[in-house]
């Protein structure tokens, strides 16, 4: 991964990652390793930890991931509810074919319930509606400049009850003082402001680069 400002004082975080955080399999580690040397974006250790306990708690029948990087955070997901069904969708299908390699090494790869897409995501939500309309939990990890469009369209036709999570809402610490200059900047505010217009609750885990969870209200 490339080196990015981090919301906590100098090397708090890379404590927590390497040491206070739990792995339930060292493959995480190694995984962590390959995306700093090859510059990767993934989520933060902490993160994915989170993620696992969320979903571990909601049990999801199906989730949507819009980024899927080398599957890292998919894979802490699947390790928290082996039983979910996963569609993961990223352009770079090289890269998120690794989460194959991985999940073999850990043993999980055969319980696991995975479908790559290897597709835009913004194309993806356009033309398989049919396909993501029914997921119960969205995870949202892509191009931040994508994010309010994507808010646009899960928010209007995802089911009463399912839940969202979005990572990067604190965007390296910008959210304090974005550059009018950035779209991506511009994007991640345009999202907090849309999601604090429209969502009657949500929940900000101040961990890794902030990741925001709330719900479709039920009907």
């Amino acid at each position: 991964m490339k080196p990015r400002p981090s919301i906590y004082i100098p090397e708090l975080e890379s404590y927590i990652d390497s040491s206070l955080v739990y792995k339930p399999n060292p493959v995480f580690a190694e995984m962590e390793t390959y995306a700093k040397e090859k510059n990767i974006p993934i989520v933060s250790a902490a993160t994915g930890a989170v993620l696992s306990h969320l979903v571990s708690l909601v049990r999801p029948k199906e989730i949507l991931e819009l980024g899927t990087g080398l599957g890292y955070s998919t894979l802490w997901m699947a390790v928290g509810s082996p039983e979910t069904r996963f569609v993961t969708v990223d352009r770079h299908k090289e890269q998120a074919d690794l989460m194959d390699v991985y999940a073999k090494k850990m043993g999980i790869l055969e319980q696991i319930h995975v479908k790559r897409v290897t597709d835009s995501v913004l194309d993806y939500l356009a033309k398989e509606s049919e396909e993501w309309v029914s997921s119960d939990l969205f995870f949202v990890d892509c191009d931040k400049i994508t994010y309010p469009e994507i808010f646009s369209i899960l928010w209007e036709k995802a089911k009463p009850g399912a839940y969202f999570l979005f990572d990067n809402m604190l965007w390296h610490g910008r959210v304090l003082a974005p550059d009018p200059k950035k779209p991506s900047d511009l994007a991640v505010m345009a999202l907090w402001h849309e999601v604090k217009s429209q969502v009657s609750g949500y929940t900000l885990y101040p961990v890794g680069d902030g990741l925001l969870f709330f719900q479709k209200d039920k009907k």
